[in-house]
């Protein structure tokens, strides 16, 4: 596990060293988006690491893990599904409090996400997730234009 991800986070320090030694360079705007990708990739492999353990009912390390995405890749793309799965293991395992904490993080941050709706319905059984009615238009605008013409 952290054999993989030692290239990362030795990629992640030399870019700290740049950054901080020559930070108004035109390799600095790369470098910070470089370390974004980095980051989200940590996160990324905290996540599969949590939803593996979440897989074996392994609550501990799932929640350990959820909570270093939620406190060091705060950032990333991954933090919506880390909160929605601390909402789900803690009320599975009857914390409704702590479930409605990051169920609140999650609304207060997220609250048009699809992983807000989730933990909505994790916490109100009676809830029903919309699906997006997509209205199938056959004809085009050109199509009409066209036909008006002929």
């Amino acid at each position: 596990e952290k054999k993989d991800l030692k290239p990362l986070i030795d990629a992640n320090k030399k870019i700290d060293f740049f950054i901080k030694k020559y930070p108004n360079t035109d390799y600095a705007i790369d470098l910070k988006f470089k370390k974004d990708l980095i980051q989200n990739q940590l996160a990324a492999k905290e996540l599969f690491v949590a939803k593996y353990y979440i897989s074996l009912q392994k609550w501990i390390p799932a929640i350990n893990r959820l909570k270093i995405i939620t406190e060091k890749y705060d950032k990333t793309i991954f933090i919506e599904e880390a909160l929605h799965r601390l909402v789900e293991i803690h009320h599975y395992l009857g914390l409704l409090e702590e479930a409605n904490k990051y169920a609140s993080i999650l609304g207060y941050n997220y609250n048009s996400s699809e992983w807000f709706k989730k933990s909505y319905k994790v916490l109100n059984k009676e809830y029903k997730i919309k699906k997006k009615i997509v209205v199938k238009n056959e004809d085009s605008f050109f199509k009409k234009i066209l036909q008006k013409i002929k």
